[in-house]
């Protein structure tokens, strides 16, 4: 089954709730997020790019994501830390500090509903090439962020730990940068979704710690949990 109508309309879980925060609920969300990553103290303004409503909720990946962000000067180091077919943003933010305009950062955003979500399948890069390419970056981002032990960054979690590469690539290549996970709350369709933020926090105190980050804060990255929402403030 579809997950979306034919005008980009999510019919349930994350990418719906995130839909409808970016599209009828822009402020609140503002406010969560940079609340979040303490971005209020830098008088800076957030101009969400995906997923709007204009361009049919699309999400963004690859090149495509950094044209989004005004920062398509990256496309070429971008081929060059991570093979095509990278992360799928669920949301998009160029991000505005200060009074200057020349000074442009970015706001990556990965939205979850349920506790399923967490986990996956692993890295499933299909060439020798790709999964070094991978492999390298990763292992950058694991210096990067003082990971301890030999945690595999390739398996379950790796759609964890590939978001955290991409905003080390950003802070690498000199651009103030933030990712915010969204977890959303309460989420009817899904009977393992947690309706408090301390439920969700239990399960991301594994996930850090399955990843070796015993550090109590990731740098320039924050959680931020939001109420689910109901379709209909979508049509």
């Amino acid at each position: 089954m579809t997950r979306v109508d034919d005008q980009g309309r999510a019919y349930a879980g994350s990418q719906l709730h995130i839909q409808i925060y970016a599209n009828r609920r822009r402020e609140e969300l503002n406010r969560a997020v940079l609340d979040a990553v303490a971005l209020s103290s830098l008088n800076a303004r957030l101009c969400w790019v995906s997923p709007l409503e204009s361009g049919k909720f699309a999400e963004c990946k690859d090149e495509a994501f950094l044209w989004a962000l005004g920062l398509q000067h990256l496309a070429g180091q971008l081929a060059e830390f991570w093979p095509a077919s990278g992360p799928r943003w669920d949301a998009l933010a160029a991000v505005r500090i200060g009074g200057d305009p020349g000074r442009r950062g970015a706001l990556l955003v990965e939205a979850k509903s349920h506790l399923s979500e967490l986990r996956g399948d692993g890295c499933g890069a299909e060439s020798d090439g790709s999964r070094k390419m991978i492999e390298d970056a990763l292992r950058r981002t694991k210096q990067w962020l003082g990971a301890e032990g030999n945690a595999d960054w390739t398996g379950d979690l790796y759609q964890y730990a590939n978001r955290l590469a991409h905003l080390c690539f950003f802070l690498q290549a000199g651009i103030p940068a933030w990712l915010v996970n969204v977890y959303f709350l309460g989420d009817p369709h899904f009977p393992d979704s947690f309706a408090t933020p301390e439920g969700w926090q239990g399960a991301l105190a594994q996930v850090k710690a399955d990843l070796g980050l015993t550090a109590p804060f990731i740098t320039h990255a924050a959680d931020v949990f939001l109420q689910a929402r109901d379709r209909g403030e979508l049509l």
